[in-house]
C-alpha cells in the first residue's frame, strides 16, 4: 500500500514569527498535534506537541518566542509514492510520529501520523 491510499491528514501551518503562545491555540483550536512552519509555500520545519512540552519544560517564554526557535528545521518527508511499512520503518527509525506529505515538486499537500499508519494496519486484519 502507497502513502498515496492512505487519506492524508490536513497539514496545519504557521509563519516561522508566530509566537508559541499562538502555535499551541491554533494547535487546540484543530484538535491537531503537530504543525508545520512554512514560509511562502516552503516547508521550513515542524512543531509537534513534544516539542511544545519541551520548550515549556526548558524555560521558554512561549508569549515572546516565535516558532523558528523551537521547530524541528527541515524535517523528514515523504511522497505519495512512498510504500506505508517504508514511512512507518523511517519514523521508528527517526523516533517520530508525524511526517509531511510532500508532491514531486517538494511542496506539502498534508500529513501522515503514525495514528494514520496503525489504522490502515488495523483496517488490513478485517
Amino acid at each position: 500500500m502507497k502513502v498515496r491510499d492512505v487519506p492524508p491528514g490536513r497539514l496545519l501551518s504557521v509563519e516561522p514569527q508566530t509566537s508559541l503562545a499562538q502555535v499551541a491555540k491554533r494547535m487546540r483550536g484543530d484538535d491537531t498535534d503537530s504543525v508545520a512552519v512554512m514560509s511562502e509555500g516552503r516547508l521550513l520545519g515542524i512543531i509537534t506537541e513534544r516539542d511544545l512540552v519541551r520548550a515549556i519544560a526548558d524555560g521558554i517564554d512561549p508569549q515572546l518566542t516565535k516558532a523558528d526557535v523551537v521547530m524541528s528545521a527541515d524535517p523528514a518527508t515523504v511522497s505519495d509514492d512512498e510504500e506505508v511499512a517504508v514511512v512507518a520503518v523511517k519514523m521508528m527509525t527517526l523516533g517520530i510520529r508525524h511526517l509531511p506529505v510532500v508532491d514531486a515538486d517538494g511542496l506539502p499537500v498534508g500529513l501522515i501520523s503514525a495514528r494514520d499508519l496503525v489504522a490502515v494496519l488495523e483496517r488490513g486484519k478485517g
